[in-house]
């Protein structure tokens, strides 16, 4: 009797935490088998992950979703404005500023600075910021809008940011990078919408609310195992003092601006859905996107490795944040949701 108590106690846990506690069993199995995960490893995260994962979230998304939804936040433009102009004009000038005065007090070094700025010119995440805002209560077609505009914008954009604030140029495959968004996000999202009229008719998506959330946890779960598995297997490549001094100045940073995003939302009396979006969106940096960008844009520079090393810790770092806020913001958002809920 008391084991199945115990039993039922520990599956409640679960049941209520299952992202947390799916963050740390995925962080916990990357540590011990990160060859299973790795790229070229044994499932083929740059398939079943890359693709399967990213298109099942989207997929997910466009089943899960009221087309009148997407509709109302595509009309959002000030929220757009808002978002993108914290990720793409905010951050990189906060960042620089920042830079500049670790500089001059002799904090960092001048590759270390280049490092900072590189990662925060780049555009927002295209998966993660989705299923983040999924799970944290967040507005998920406001995150979709955005994420697909972001890296539609960097694919420009960022070039120019890196010229000004690095003193380096070059040239994106445009092409190449609105194709994988067609691909990965637009095309999935586009057959949920279509599948979805008939399944509801059928009753398939009757009830179904709470699986659909999980299923599209646990792909973004599968993504952060695959994540950690190639960090721990590859490392930065940088002396154990250096790398943390770097990590500080990344999490600090990355800290602060979840800060500054959150209090902005509040400032501006954002809807508690969009005060998460918000908060997660304009916060996140690509690696899809940035490490090619950076390998056709900084070639030939020998500290290149380097160089990347920001982004590389940025990356991790940003999915093991979002996580353990997501509980929190949840939280957050059912309180607004209730009838008397607290308002800002």
């Amino acid at each position: 009797m008391r084991l199945r108590r115990a039993g039922g106690a520990v599956a409640e846990f679960v049941d209520k935490r299952y992202f947390l506690v799916g963050l740390v069993a995925a962080i916990g199995l990357a540590a011990a088998f990160p060859s299973v995960g790795r790229l070229g490893g044994p499932i083929r995260p740059e398939i079943t992950i890359a693709w399967g994962a990213t298109c099942s979230i989207f997929l997910l998304a466009g089943l899960g979703l009221p087309t009148s939804e997407l509709a109302r936040a595509a009309r959002s433009v000030r929220i757009h404005a808002l978002i993108q102009g914290f990720n793409l004009m905010l951050m990189p000038l906060l960042t620089l500023l920042s830079c500049d005065v670790l500089a001059g007090a002799g904090m960092i070094d001048a590759v270390t600075r280049d490092g900072l700025l590189v990662a925060n010119a780049l555009p927002t995440t295209v998966n993660m910021c989705v299923a983040l805002s999924r799970s944290s209560g967040g507005d998920e077609a406001l995150a979709i809008f955005n994420a697909v505009l972001g890296n539609v914008l960097g694919v420009f954009l960022t070039p120019y940011l890196l010229l000004r604030l690095v003193g380096t140029s070059g040239t994106v495959s445009a092409l190449a990078t609105l194709q994988k968004l067609a691909t990965k996000v637009l095309l999935p999202l586009m057959a949920g919408q279509l599948l979805r009229p008939l399944l509801l008719r059928r009753g398939v998506l009757t009830g179904r609310k709470k699986a659909l959330s999980r299923t599209s946890e646990t792909c973004l779960l599968l993504i952060v195992f695959s994540t950690f598995c190639d960090t721990f297997l590859r490392g930065f490549g940088l002396p154990p003092a250096s790398l943390a001094r770097v990590f500080t100045l990344v999490t600090t940073l990355h800290l602060s601006f979840l800060g500054l995003a959150w209090a902005l939302g509040g400032l501006l009396s954002l809807s508690p859905g969009q005060r998460i979006t918000h908060t997660l969106a304009s916060t996140q940096k690509t690696l899809a996107l940035g490490l090619p960008l950076l390998q056709v844009v900084f070639a030939g520079r020998p500290d290149l490795a380097l160089l990347c090393t920001p982004l590389l810790i940025q990356h991790p770092l940003q999915l093991l944040v979002g996580s353990l806020l997501s509980p929190q913001l949840k939280r957050y958002a059912d309180e607004r949701s209730q009838p008397g809920g607290k308002s800002e």
